[in-house]
């Protein structure tokens, strides 16, 4: 249960500054019942006190149920304690109807919290009569859904290759991995695939396909409810595969840590049916852009260096700015991503990266609780490389020479997302995508018709607006 109330009660409401602890109470408590709570850190702590004072816990026969969640902080720069809670006691006998409300603001020592809020219950209840008033737990939940997005279906985060599609509550945390493999093969130039003949005309090496692989860790952490902070980090694994001239087949490799990327994501709008967020941030030139040809035939690639495509990072800071925009109906949901990379400067090796507008939109479809299929489209436009590596020698291959970046594309993909509510999965989200082009136009002679396959894991500890 999501322990949030949108409009003001008549009741018994009593605060502790000492500890944060508000307490609202409409109804007496029966103390001498059975009570049951949720399953977590924080309601064990509250049940142990209870226990302390004399009542009584059954996970069967049981007359109050007490709903608590909570969120997340860092204490260290390593540690992640809980820092918020908040509940309901919800007396099951009389209709499923709510008698009080409690919450925890930030907490420094748990045990001690929860202590002093079943200290404060149980004073306060002794000066409630049989008189004070209900709230309905259908109707209050009525009211919030109103309000609130539904963050448990399976479609209520974007297809698996979008990145900061979602926002969270103050202390709330996500932790995600993704795995991406994408192969292209076929030389192209604008939308015409060009023959090793042809390539052999100009370039003394022929790239027949590229492979690159990417581990990605994502972390996502709520600064304040209207404020996120989203941080990816790749692993880059690349691969492209040459013929010479006489016919000798070589592969350049190349791998390491790519460069950081770092959103600030605002809330700008947030209720049943839609969100909106903002999203700014940075890349940070992390990844090396002196990676060296590793063949055993020193130089086969025409240098010491590698290509533009074949180094991990960028070598300069590049900005990030766009908006997010997520419709959730019924059965279904739609969004758009509109992301625009401008590169800053010229890195220490004398380029620049293109600058780079990626338009995401998406529709998904639930299928059960637990399920939902995705279709997506994005188009990418990426202006080609200002500048010049001096190292390169541009009639190598293809790879080589400057003027053979830029395209235009538009990407469609097919994604199945699940997401699980109990289980050894209980908060987590697995998402799959499958991706091929739609339209391809290629300044110069590329390698293109990439086809990439996407794999995501994403978890939430106390499940916090996740």
């Amino acid at each position: 249960m999501i322990c949030c109330f949108s409009n003001i009660i008549s009741a018994q409401e009593v605060r502790s500054k000492k500890d944060n602890i508000t307490l609202r109470l409409v109804n007496k408590i029966d103390l001498s019942s059975t009570f049951n709570i949720t399953d977590n850190k924080v309601g064990e702590n509250i049940k142990k006190t209870f226990e302390e004072k004399g009542l009584n816990f059954s996970s069967d026969d049981n007359r109050y149920f007490i709903s608590v969640s909570f969120g997340w902080s860092y204490r260290r720069s390593t540690e992640l304690e809980i820092d918020n809670y908040k509940g309901l006691i919800v007396d099951k006998i009389d209709g499923d109807k709510i008698i009080a409300e409690f919450s925890c603001s930030k907490t420094n020592n748990l045990e001690r919290s929860t202590q002093e809020l079943i200290n404060l219950l149980m004073f306060q209840n002794e000066k409630v009569d049989n008189n004070g008033k209900f709230i309905d737990i259908s109707e209050h939940f009525m009211k919030m859904n109103e309000k609130m997005w539904d963050s448990s279906r399976p479609d209520s985060h974007a297809p698996s290759s979008i990145l900061a599609d979602h926002t969270h509550p103050r202390g709330g945390i996500m932790l995600g991995y993704k795995f991406t493999a994408s192969k292209g093969e076929n030389n192209y130039n604008g939308d015409k695939i060009f023959s090793r003949d042809e390539i052999s005309t100009y370039y003394d090496r022929h790239v027949s396909s590229q492979k690159f692989n990417t581990h990605s860790l994502e972390f996502m952490y709520g600064i304040k409810d209207n404020l996120t902070v989203f941080s990816n980090l790749n692993y880059h694994i690349k691969e492209s595969t040459f013929i010479s001239k006489q016919n000798n087949v070589y592969t350049l490799n190349s791998s390491g840590i790519g460069d950081v990327e770092i959103q600030f994501l605002y809330n700008l709008l947030s209720n049943k049916n839609i969100k909106i967020h903002s999203n700014v941030g940075l890349f940070l030139p992390t990844g090396s852009i002196s990676k060296e040809d590793n063949n055993s035939l020193h130089g086969a690639n025409g240098s010491g260096i590698l290509a533009y495509s074949m180094q991990i990072g960028n070598g300069h800071f590049s900005s990030v700015t766009g908006f997010t925009v997520f419709s959730q109906f019924k059965k279904f949901s739609v969004g758009i991503q509109p992301i625009y990379k401008l590169s800053l400067h010229e890195n220490s090796r004398g380029y620049k990266t293109g600058n780079q507008i990626s338009v995401n939109y998406w529709g998904a479809v639930n299928l059960s609780n637990s399920i939902s299929i995705s279709f997506r489209q994005n188009y990418l436009n990426l202006s080609g490389v200002t500048g010049e590596d001096s190292e390169l020698d541009s009639t190598v291959m293809i790879l080589n020479n400057k003027n053979n970046t830029g395209h235009v594309l538009l990407n469609s993909a097919l994604g199945v997302n699940f997401s699980f509510r109990k289980g050894l999965l209980k908060n987590k989200r697995i998402s799959f995508e499958y991706i091929l082009p739609t339209y391809m136009s290629y300044e110069g002679l590329q390698v293109g018709n990439f086809h990439s396959f996407s794999i995501g894991l994403q978890y939430s500890p106390g499940h916090m607006g996740h």
